[in-house]
């Protein structure tokens, strides 16, 4: 949605772009600080994430 690369996602969030990279490919799902970082980072940059609510999870564009 935002158009970033592994390395914009990393310097948003303040991790390494190894850990944006192991996440995308399944290798391990970052430790709390750092997925807490880059849901921050997303958040700042206007993305809100959906909860279940019947219809599905999901991301949008905050209105």
């Amino acid at each position: 949605m935002l158009g970033w690369s592994q390395a914009e996602l990393a310097k948003a969030a303040s991790v390494s772009r190894q850990t944006i990279a192991d996440f995308e490919r399944g290798a391990h799902v970052p430790i709390v600080n750092n997925l807490a970082s880059i849901v921050a980072a997303f958040a700042k940059a206007g993305i809100e994430f959906i909860p279940e609510n019947g219809g599905g999870v999901g991301v949008r564009f905050k209105k």
